[in-house]
């Protein structure tokens, strides 16, 4: 949530096709069950930061959902999209960066 109340994370994944809320869904759920085992290709550490990238393929597209793990079972989503470039563009690194 941003400081205006906002969810845009949550947004984002609402506004996808069911069937890719279903597939981000799961891996939410393999998330969830193996905590920060989970490893690739679900998931892939940004750097030396404790941001990870949740990677999600359904159908022709990319889904990047950035977090960090919280205490416990928790995690942190920070922002997501739809990955279109081989590199992570640099607008959406700046969002994780700056909030």
């Amino acid at each position: 949530m941003d400081d205006k109340g906002n969810e845009p994370v949550k947004d984002f994944i609402l506004s996808q096709p069911k069937e890719a809320i279903a597939e981000i869904i799961h891996v939410f759920e393999l998330l969830y069950r193996f905590n920060i085992r989970l490893g690739l290709s679900y998931v892939r550490k940004m750097g030396k930061s404790n941001i990870r990238e949740l990677r999600i393929k359904h159908s022709n597209s990319l889904y990047r959902i950035f977090y960090f793990a919280y205490i416990g079972k928790k995690f942190v989503l920070l922002h997501a999209m739809i990955k279109k470039t081989e590199k992570t563009p640099e607008q959406d690194l700046q969002t994780l960066l700056t909030g």
